[in-house]
């Protein structure tokens, strides 16, 4: 591994320490190899993100640039991992001479990375969802195939494990959602399906003015139980992956069921604040992984 790769994963270390902090908890479990790939796949991810996360969505926005800046990191990426000589033209301080370490050490799908790039766009051109089935995609596009990816360098070695790392990936995202509720409203996008706000005869205007009632409280402990359901559903994960790996992978999982135990412990406090796990929880919840592997 050259000097500018070393530094490029360095690099994506920082973006994961300071924008996911239950991720990067979970992944001080891992071998040192697959955690400097783990570092590498989400900090690309993050740049992913990025392309869509701050654009206003005020109608002097022009669209069409804001896709034309998904499809130039698409270009680039197909370039990377095409020829990954060409990392080298890019900066230190970047994810790319990473990204292409990891893409040529690691059984990644390219099809995947689509995907969260195609999962950006949606983001760009949709800011509600009709039905749950509309929201699932959404879902897999931009959180199931992370789970797809994260497998993908965890050792899975048999088909059983691609559902049960997309339902993981998924169940995390709709964790998200709660947790960001009133944020994403404020951005002016709604995640959850208008079928659930009309079924509750919850106002989403109201949720973006932090006014919840009884109505709130229903739709949340629905919201709440799907997203446990997920979780369930994936819960042979573990299974599938190498030992070494399985530590990582439980606490990922246990530091965000927790968050979403916190919010169901009072989910109107998602309204006027941001729920989060304490680092001292992280701590115990990563050491009863490791002595549970």
């Amino acid at each position: 591994m050259d000097k500018k790769t070393r530094q490029s994963i360095r690099f994506c270390q920082r973006v994961t320490r300071t924008q996911a902090r239950n991720f990067y908890y979970g992944l001080m479990l891992t071998p040192r190899a697959k955690r400097a790939a783990m570092y590498t796949i989400y900090a690309f991810m993050r740049a992913c993100d990025d392309l869509v996360d701050n654009v206003d969505p005020s109608p002097q926005v022009d669209i069409t640039q804001c896709v034309s800046r998904v499809e130039s990191f698409r270009r680039l990426m197909l370039e990377v991992i095409a020829n990954p000589a060409s990392a080298a033209d890019e900066p230190a301080q970047s994810v790319w001479p990473a990204f292409a370490h990891v893409m040529q050490n690691f059984p990644i799908q390219v099809d995947h990375l689509h995907c969260m790039l195609d999962g950006q766009r949606m983001d760009l051109v949709q800011r509600k969802y009709q039905t749950f089935e509309e929201l699932y995609q959404y879902c897999y596009n931009v959180a199931g195939v992370v789970g797809l990816v994260c497998v993908s360098v965890w050792g899975a070695k048999d088909a059983a494990v691609w559902k049960l790392a997309e339902y993981r990936g998924v169940a995390l995202q709709l964790t998200n959602i709660l947790r960001d509720l009133r944020e994403d409203y404020r951005r002016g996008r709604m995640y959850l399906p208008v079928e659930d706000l009309h079924r509750f005869g919850v106002d989403p205007e109201k949720i973006g003015a932090g006014k919840a009632d009884a109505s709130f409280d229903r739709l949340m402990k629905f919201q709440i139980e799907r997203a446990r359901s997920y979780y369930e559903m994936s819960s042979l994960l573990e299974d599938h992956i190498t030992p070494d790996c399985r530590a990582t992978s439980a606490a990922i999982m246990r530091i965000y069921r927790a968050l979403l135990e916190e919010i169901a412990r009072n989910p109107r406090k998602v309204l006027d604040q941001r729920i989060r796990v304490s680092t001292g929880r992280k701590m115990r919840i990563m050491v009863g992984a490791y002595l549970g592997r």
